[in-house]
């Protein structure tokens, strides 16, 4: 054996008693104690949010009184939903909203309607580049509204006069008072379509008093409009009590009791009697009652003819001549 194979020799003995020796130290570790399991992680709840509910049934077309409503946790944030009853109040619902039941914002009344006042309705109107004042009218404004009628069959002249004062624009064309967001939203490049579109016009909505109704649309059908525009704060409006007043379609009743007569008076009433196109033009109003006639006096009788008393009478004749002669 050479020198070399004895070196290797000595190695490799010299490797198996290290990995004797640590073979043995390893028999004699003690075994590791069991690994104890991660605890497992806490997942939190899920989100909660605060949802505006129902507490008592809301009638449909009633405004909501905010001890009706009261605020839950649930789950879930419904589209449109409301965390504060007190923005709800006095809100209307479009339709009956049963207890627990969220209320949106697709379940409450929008629009132009909340627009109005009471005792008033929404009326469209064509309009043109002159009716509307140049088409410078905007909803919010305040109008005059002028008609004119020619003279026909029904009109016995022709007039221009002051139909209904101060009337508030609801809409004209595509802009409304409840807001126009697509306007609002518009680039400065679409400035141009705007304007095309705003001259297009050609309904206005306006807000009327029920009792006007009837006169707006008879002028509407029969003859021409005119929109004048107004300043918003002047309160000049015409004393409609200083003029007759125009015969309604339907008469009342004659056996009506006082307080009946008194609801007459009322605008639903008035504008279910009617207007007739003669009364608004100002040739069927009502006359001041006539004078009640006298009985012409009784003529007096003529006296009767006294009885003539008969006498004796003999019928002379001469010649051609008869006469009676008496005696």
């Amino acid at each position: 054996m050479n020198k070399a194979s004895k070196i290797v020799a000595v190695l490799l003995v010299l490797l198996a008693v290290l990995l004797g020796v640590y073979a043995f130290m390893l028999a004699r570790r003690p075994p590791p104690a069991p690994a104890r399991p991660a605890p497992m992680a806490v997942q939190p709840a899920g989100d909660q949010f605060d949802v505006v509910v129902a507490q008592a049934a809301l009638p449909g077309g009633a405004p909501i009184d905010a001890a009706a409503l009261k605020v839950v946790r649930m789950p879930v944030d419904p589209q449109g939903a409301y965390s504060d009853p007190s923005k709800l109040a006095g809100k209307i619902p479009r339709f009956d909203i049963g207890p627990g039941t969220p209320v949106t914002e697709s379940s409450l009344v929008q629009g132009l309607t909340l627009m109005l006042e009471q005792g008033q309705r929404a009326v469209a109107v064509t309009v043109d580049e002159v009716v509307g004042a140049g088409n410078r009218v905007t909803p919010g404004d305040f109008v005059d509204v002028f008609f004119m009628l020619k003279e026909g069959h029904d009109v016995d002249k022709t007039q221009s006069r002051l139909l209904l004062s101060r009337l508030k624009v609801l809409t004209y064309g595509a802009a409304s008072v409840d807001g126009n967001p697509p306007a609002e939203k518009a680039v400065a490049g679409q400035s141009s379509q705007n304007n095309a579109n705003r001259q297009a016009a050609r309904t206005a909505v306006l807000a009327v008093p029920t009792a006007d109704v009837n006169r707006l649309l008879l002028a509407m059908q029969n003859g021409k409009l005119q929109l004048v525009l107004r300043h918003p704060t002047d309160p000049g409006v015409p004393n409609v009590a200083l003029f007759p007043e125009a015969p309604p379609v339907l008469q009342a009743k004659a056996t009506l009791t006082p307080a009946q007569r008194e609801e007459l008076k009322q605008a639903d009433n008035l504008a279910f009697a009617g207007t007739e196109l003669r009364g608004l033009a100002g040739d069927g109003r009502i006359a001041p009652p006539a004078p009640p006639r006298r009985a012409p006096p009784p003529r007096p009788r003529a006296p009767a003819p006294k009885a003539q008393v008969e006498q004796n009478t003999v019928e002379v004749v001469r010649g051609t001549k008869s006469e009676t002669v008496g005696f």
